[in-house]
C-alpha cells in the first residue's frame, strides 16, 4: 500500500525539524510504518501495525475486527477490542463493537457494561441508542429497550419507520408501545399506524388513532388519509363513519368536511377535494376533462365541469363514497347545467352498493343547451348495504358524446 505524497512529504520536512520536535516526527513516522505494516488490514498486518503503533485505537480496533470475524477463540478479538475503546473511550462505536464480541461470547454483563458505555461515549447519538435498543431488545430487556427507542425517535423521528418494524413483532402491544417508546407526536404516531394498516391489523390501529386524536397534536389531513382507504377496503363501514367524523372535528381546517343533513361531503365542490376518505375521488377518464371550474357555479363560485370529445364515455372519472342506513329512505337531488350536449345519452347520477357495485338509483340523462335546474330521485337502501357509491355516468354509453356539463350543489337527506 503505498502512502499518500502529502504524508510523505510531512514527514520529511519534520525529519529536518529542530530538535524539540523529534518526539512529535517519531511518533508521526511510527505511525506511517504501522499503516504500511497493516498490509491491507490483514491479520498479520495489523498486528504488525499494534506493535509499531501501540497507542493508535484504530489499529487495535481493525485488529479485533479481523480477528473476531477469523478466528473460533474470540478472547484475543476481545482483548485487542477492549485495548481500542480504553484508549480512546470517546468513540461509541469501539463500545458497540465490543459489545458485539461479549454477545458472540455470550457473556451478557460484559456486554451490557459495554453497551452503557457507548451510550455514555455519545449520549445524543441517535444511531448509538438506536442499536443499544436493538442488543437489549435481543436480550430480553424490554424496558431498557423501549427507554432507548423513545430517546432515539425523540432526537431522530425520521428513524421510525425502519425501527418500528422489529418492535412491534417483539412486543405486539400498541398502548404499551404508545406509553413507553413512542413519542407522543403526530409524525411517530401516525407511522406507527401505517405499519399497523400494512400488516392488517385493525384493533391495534384503532388504539393508535384514538392516541392520534386525543394527543390534539397538529398533523397535515392528507398523512392520515391512508387509514379511512383501509377501513372502506375492510368493509368497517361504521367505523369508517366514526373515524371520519373524529378526523374532521380534530384536524385543523377540516371541520368542512364533516357530513350534516346532507350526506354528501363537499357538495359543492368548494373545497379542494381530498381525493380519498369520503370526499370527492377522481381519476383521469378516457374522452372527457372533467374539473373544478372557478367561474361558474349554481351557488358559492364552484362547479364540476365535465367537458366530451365526442367519443363514447361510460365514467366521468368522478366518485364519493357515502355510509347510510340499510334499509333506510333517502332523496337525492343535484343542480346541472349544460351546454351544447350532443348525444342519444347524457350523464347521470348513478348510486351503487360500494361493494356488489348493485345499482339502487340512475337519474334521468341532460342534454343539449339547459339552465341550472334540479335533477332528483328517491331510493331505500337495501338490506346489507351500508355503503353508497355516488358517480356521475352515462348509461348506455355506446354512443359519442360532445358538449359541456357542469354539476354542483348534490344532496343526499335520509327522508
Amino acid at each position: 500500500m503505498r502512502p499518500p505524497p502529502a504524508l510523505l512529504k510531512k514527514v520529511i520536512l519534520l525529519a529536518v525539524c529542530a530538535a524539540a520536535t523529534s518526539l512529535y516526527v517519531r511518533r508521526v513516522i511510527l505511525i506511517y510504518m504501522a499503516g504500511r505494516g497493516a498490509d491491507g488490514y490483514r491479520v498479520v498486518g495489523l498486528e504488525r501495525a499494534t506493535q509499531l503503533a501501540p497507542g493508535n485505537a484504530e489499529f487495535a480496533h481493525m485488529l479485533g475486527l479481523q480477528l473476531l470475524e477469523s478466528l473460533p477463540d474470540r478472547d484475543r478479538a476481545i482483548a485487542e477490542l477492549r485495548t481500542a475503546a480504553n484508549l480512546t473511550p470517546y468513540v461509541a462505536q469501539y463500545w458497540l463493537d465490543l459489545a458485539s464480541a461479549y454477545q458472540l461470547a455470550v457473556n451478557l454483563p460484559e456486554q451490557n457494561a459495554a453497551l452503557e458505555n457507548a451510550l455514555r461515549a455519545e449520549p445524543n447519538n441517535p444511531d448509538i441508542t438506536a442499536e443499544s435498543a436493538q442488543y437489549y431488545l435481543v436480550e430480553g430487556d424490554t424496558q431498557r429497550s423501549l427507554d432507548l427507542l423513545r430517546r432515539t425517535l425523540e432526537m431522530d423521528p425520521s428513524t421510525v419507520t425502519d425501527l418500528l418494524p422489529a418492535y412491534w413483532r417483539a412486543v405486539p402491544d400498541a398502548p404499551r408501545l404508545l406509553d413507553e417508546a413512542i413519542p407522543a407526536r403526530p409524525e411517530p404516531q401516525i407511522a406507527f399506524l401505517r405499519l399497523l394498516v400494512g400488516q392488517n391489523e385493525t384493533t391495534a390501529a384503532r388504539q393508535v388513532w384514538e392516541r392520534i386524536l386525543a394527543s390534539h397534536g397538529q398533523f397535515e389531513p392528507r398523512t392520515v388519509l391512508f387509514y379511512f382507504d383501509y377501513l372502506i377496503q375492510k368493509h368497517e363501514v361504521a367505523e369508517l363513519a366514526a373515524a371520519w367524523h373524529e378526523f374532521c372535528l380534530a384536524a385543523p381546517h377540516s371541520q368542512r368536511f364533516l357530513p350534516t343533513d346532507n350526506l354528501i361531503v363537499n357538495p359543492g365542490f368548494e373545497l379542494e377535494p381530498l381525493n380519498a376518505g369520503l370526499d370527492w375521488r377522481h381519476e383521469s377518464a378516457e374522452n372527457v376533462v372533467a374539473g373544478i371550474d372557478d367561474n361558474i357555479a349554481h351557488s358559492g363560485s364552484r362547479s364540476l365541469s365535465l367537458l366530451f370529445d365526442g367519443n363514447p364515455v361510460y365514467l366521468a372519472g368522478w366518485r364519493q363514497l357515502i355510509p347510510v342506513q340499510p334499509g333506510a329512505d333517502y332523496t337525492f337531488s343535484a343542480w346541472i347545467k349544460s351546454e351544447n350536449t350532443v348525444s342519444s345519452s347524457g350523464p347521470r347520477f348513478e348510486i351503487t352498493d360500494a361493494y356488489t357495485g348493485a345499482r339502487i338509483l340512475l337519474t334521468e340523462d341532460v342534454l343539449e343547451t339547459q339552465p341550472w335546474h334540479d335533477i332528483s330521485g328517491t331510493l331505500r337502501v337495501p338490506e346489507g348495504t351500508t355503503l353508497l357509491a355516488l358517480q356521475i355516468v352515462r348509461a348506455p354509453a355506446n354512443t359519442g358524446i360532445r358538449g359541456h356539463v357542469w354539476i354542483d350543489d348534490l344532496k343526499l337527506v335520509r327522508k
